[in-house]
């Protein structure tokens, strides 16, 4: 009993001991996240932007992954996955950059969350609770918002910017930049997507980090826009950007300029060879412009943020004529991204593959030599052996047999690699460069993981299917971005399943096509080189909503072209009719699918061309896999499509009496109205949907005439809307003339309507009351005779 008694006050005061005692307990990672995506918190729809994360640890030591979910669109998107190592009380900043995002709202004010952090890394360890930023939140602009980086010692100097440029009722929005700390540029190309212009203004650019500079050059090459004004040491001061200037200064003198009032210092220019003047007064060069692969440098003869020069009247009007040199389209652009059109238009070709047909003769065959084996074959042979109890055994093996067979029939392509359909369109810039996008298409031959690849160049995004929402987006594709390219991991991939992946990409010095054609009396003739490393197919020519057929062009094979067009002008690019989806693959099989991704191809090309394309271009299709996608570590089984676009003018040589219409015209349309608002439709290139307000319509004839004397004897419009008021621009007396609904006769003085520059100015005029409606502007034609 003793013993017993003695037994319990040893394990009561051991308990004691235990919860009396004060208990050593793991100390926890105190995580604190802040994040700001765009420039000043403020992005672009469907463009890349910068994004800033400042991680804080106030715990132990930190190690795992920071993953921030984004969408491009609703079905487009991924989790950007970041190292995240933290020492105890450690804060970091990292600039990142993504593809896209779009607004994730939800209707009620509920936000999903988008931010997370997995101890031990995101592959196999645990998402963790933090403080902070648990979503982005940055305020969103239309794409047709000019976003305007600026370089230059004193922010007010250009003042004036942001107040210049409204497009469809929204003003440009300027950022400033300095040499470094928060308002330094950033050094990923991805980053800049989302600016359309950087203005440098006697700022010494040179003295920016390299991979700022880096990051520059690839947003120029593709596409960006840098205008650069008069510096003393210009030379020095520009860095990379100086071999590209189009034109070089000398001595400076005092001058008047257009619309200033006063006398301003401009410099003597000499122009480059390739360069295009785009304003000049009394002989002198003012600004010149030079294409530097799809982008432009615009560089001005005077200083753009001088006090003589910003202090005067016109000072702004001046800068919308710079602006204007090279304008950013106003008309609206849909509310589905590029790429989102692509997910579905290019991906109902892209993921059907050949290997999903199965022969249906190797089945037929199989079935019918089962049914001979089992039923007559096999039960005279077990008759004549008396053995008809083994039937027990060989119809079912048999049956095994035959299923085998049919399993390998189907799956003959399946099994040993995984195979790639790449699909894409790029358009050849006048450097050699490819600029466009892809889709690739994934058939999985194993379940688990699949990584793909890419140079920093080349972005990539996953399409998220239906299982996936914006807020668990890295679920389904997680994004890792390194110095000299990413990595896209599809994540938990079923056998025999799809993935695709889609992006954006820029290929500097693959080649381009040599173009000599030239037009007379209604036919095209002339030569075609194919200077790409790699065979092209069915090229063409695209004019309006024809293709002229040339053939296939081995590397450097040079073809003699001579075509009957039955008409003096070739048409810029218009829509060509859609296509029909195969729904099956049917006995056509692997040509009848890949005619089928040419076609998508072409139809979704037009999107990137443009639909203020004002030439015709020669298309051709390459089975080479240009864009720079692969999968890590893994052999595939690729088949490639990809439709490659030139854009050219064929040397014109008018002679004698020439005959146009405003078909054959280069279109702009833009608002002069705060709240004007353009809507295009690219099936009719008259038709345009318009908010009340004023607009100007210019038709710009071809350059071939405009360098030519043209004595026009017919001058005609018409016109069938009733709900606008359309006038006529008279250049020799600066009126407008009012034209009346239908059909107006103005050869009498068709002189007077024509620029010295070929452009014919009409203004429409819709009152507010008529609120939004789609019009049909006035159409034009003209007949006249070209001096020899």
């Amino acid at each position: 009993m003793k013993r017993s008694i003695s037994f319990a006050f040893i394990l009561f005061s051991a308990w004691l001991l235990f919860n009396i005692s004060p208990v050593q307990t793991s100390a926890e990672a105190d995580i604190t996240i802040d994040a700001e995506a765009g420039f000043q918190n403020k992005v672009k729809y469907n463009r890349g932007l910068p994004l800033q994360i400042t991680a804080s640890n106030n715990g132990t030591a930190f190690s795992g992954d920071l993953v921030i979910d984004y969408s491009e669109s609703y079905n487009i998107g991924a989790g950007l996955s970041v190292p995240l190592e933290l020492a105890a009380g450690e804060t970091k900043t990292f600039n990142l950059s993504l593809p896209g995002m779009m607004d994730n709202s939800y209707t009620g004010g509920i936000t999903n969350q988008t931010i997370y952090v997995y101890e031990g890394g995101w592959e196999k360890g645990d998402a963790i609770d933090f403080q902070g930023s648990k979503t982005l939140r940055p305020n969103y602009f239309v794409p047709e918002t000019p976003f305007i980086a600026t370089l230059t010692e004193n922010a007010d100097r250009l003042r004036g910017l942001g107040g210049i440029l409204p497009v469809s009722g929204a003003s440009a929005q300027v950022f400033h930049f300095n040499m470094e700390g928060e308002n330094s540029l950033p050094s990923d190309p991805l980053a800049w997507d989302t600016l359309d212009y950087l203005v440098i203004d006697e700022f010494p650019y040179s003295d920016l980090p390299v991979e700022t500079q880096q990051a520059a050059m690839a947003w120029l090459e593709q596409g960006g826009k840098v205008l650069v004004g008069a510096d003393s040491n210009l030379a020095a001061a520009t860095g990379n950007l100086s071999d590209l200037l189009p034109m070089q200064l000398n001595s400076s003198e005092e001058m008047a300029v257009l619309e200033l009032e006063n006398p301003i210092s401009v410099y003597q220019a000499d122009v480059g060879e390739d360069a295009q003047v785009v304003l000049e007064e009394q002989g002198r060069v003012l600004a010149v412009k030079r294409t530097v692969g799809a982008g432009t440098i615009i560089q001005t003869a005077f200083s753009l943020g001088d006090e003589p020069v910003i202090s005067q009247e016109g000072y702004e009007e001046l800068l919308v004529n710079l602006f204007e040199a090279d304008q950013i389209s106003s008309a609206y652009q849909q509310d589905q991204s590029i790429k989102e059109r692509i997910s579905y238009e290019i991906g109902m070709v892209n993921e059907l593959f050949e290997s999903f047909a199965v022969s249906k003769t190797a089945m037929f065959l199989i079935i019918l030599l089962y049914i001979i084996i089992v039923v007559p074959v096999l039960y005279i042979f077990l008759i004549k052996k008396d053995k008809r109890e083994y039937a027990w055994l060989a119809i079912p093996l048999i049956a095994v047999l035959a299923s085998i067979g049919i399993f390998a029939a189907g799956a003959k392509d399946r099994i040993a690699n995984p195979q790639i359909q790449q699909t894409g369109f790029f358009e050849v810039d006048g450097d050699g460069g490819l600029n466009g996008y892809y889709m690739n298409t994934l058939l999985s031959n194993r379940s688990g993981d699949y990584r793909f690849t890419a140079p920093a160049n080349t972005t990539m995004t996953a399409t998220t299917g239906d299982q996936f929402s914006a807020s668990n987006a890295h679920q389904n594709a997680i994004l890792e971005k390194g110095a000299a390219g990413s990595t896209l991991t599809v994540r938990d991939m079923r056998y025999w399943s799809m993935a695709s992946v889609i992006g954006e990409s820029y290929i500097s010095g693959s080649g381009q096509f040599d173009i000599q054609l030239a037009m007379e009396n209604g036919n095209l003739t002339g030569t075609v080189r194919n200077s790409f490393p790699f065979s092209v197919k069915d090229a063409a020519i695209w004019t309006g909503t024809r293709l002229i057929t040339l053939g296939d062009f081995n590397p450097d094979e040079e073809k003699q072209i001579a075509e009957a067009v039955q008409s003096d002008l070739l048409q810029p690019i218009s829509p060509i009719a859609q296509y029909q989806v195969p729904q099956t693959i049917g006995s056509g099989g692997e040509e009848e699918l890949i005619e089928a991704r040419k076609q998508s191809a072409l139809a979704m090309s037009y999107e990137h061309l443009g639909r203020d394309a004002t030439t015709p271009y020669l298309i051709a299709y390459a089975d080479a896999a240009i864009a720079p996608v692969a999968l890590e570590k893994q052999e595939a089984n690729v088949s490639a499509v990809h439709l490659l676009a030139q854009s050219f003018e064929p040397s014109m040589n008018f002679d004698g009496e020439v005959a146009i219409s405003s078909d054959n015209l280069r279109i702009d349309v833009q608002p002069q109205s705060a709240m004007g608002h353009v809507e295009k439709y690219p099936d009719n290139p008259h038709f345009y949907g318009l908010e009340p307000g004023e607009y100007r319509v210019l038709y710009e004839l071809p350059s071939a005439l405009t360098e030519k004397e043209t004595e026009w004897s017919r001058f005609e419009t018409q016109s069938a809307s009733t709900d606008v008021e359309f006038s006529i621009l008279r250049t020799d007396t600066g009126e407008y003339e009012p034209l009346a609904a239908g059909s107006n006769d103005l050869s009498g003085n068709s002189g007077n309507y024509i620029s010295d520059g070929g452009n014919i100015e009409i203004r429409i005029t819709k009152n507010e009351m008529t609120g939004y409606s789609e019009i049909t502007i006035p159409k034009i034609e003209l007949e006249g005779v070209v001096d020899q």
